[in-house]
């Protein structure tokens, strides 16, 4: 099994291929594309990241095998409850209002990919999924300057925050219709 790269240098090699986007929001947009829809999620990724890269950049090029392995090993997570899927965080040791912006921009990149995977998509959802989004939708708007930096009871709603939305995306994922071979 292939392992990810750790969320610092992820975030390098977005860098260093001229990406605006952080480990944390392009995992969560390459999530909600698996999850919106798995057959067309690989092109919709490659769209929607590297349209404006040129392509023959050795940096865009390593970016670009690491973000496809990490479309496999994000579908291999949601595929096995055992292993589990796991959010892309920067290091528990950062500030508490650090952490709540990259949970912000979990949520918000997970929205988007999941919005431009369904939109022609005429599937149901199930109302716990469709409640589950709603959440997910909901913690975009959590107001990050209220956050106290090092106040270790908001550590922990943040933690809790955390597997929420851990267990929210496999809901999301299992209440896809059994398509995905």
């Amino acid at each position: 099994m292939y392992q990810l790269p750790e969320y610092e240098e992820i975030k390098q090699q977005l860098t260093d291929a001229g990406m605006e986007i952080g480990p944390a929001e392009v995992q969560a947009l390459v999530c909600g594309l698996i999850c919106g829809d798995f057959e067309t999620s690989l092109q919709l990724m490659q769209q929607e990241l590297f349209r404006d890269n040129d392509a023959h950049e050795p940096q865009v090029q390593e970016c670009k095998s690491t973000l496809l392995q990490m479309h496999a090993e994000i579908r291999e997570q949601l595929e096995d409850p055992v292993m589990g899927f796991q959010l892309m965080l920067p290091d528990d040791d950062i500030r508490n209002d650090e952490r709540a912006q990259q949970l912000v921009n979990w949520c918000q990149g997970f929205l988007f990919g999941f919005g431009i995977s369904v939109r022609d998509n005429e599937r149901k959802m199930s109302d716990v999924a469709q409640e589950t989004l709603s959440d997910i939708s909901e913690l975009t708007r959590l107001d990050v300057e209220s956050v106290d930096a090092d106040d270790e009871e908001q550590r922990q709603q943040m933690n809790e925050l955390e597997e929420y939305l851990r267990v929210a995306v496999m809901t999301i994922y299992e209440d896809e219709p059994d398509d995905r071979d």
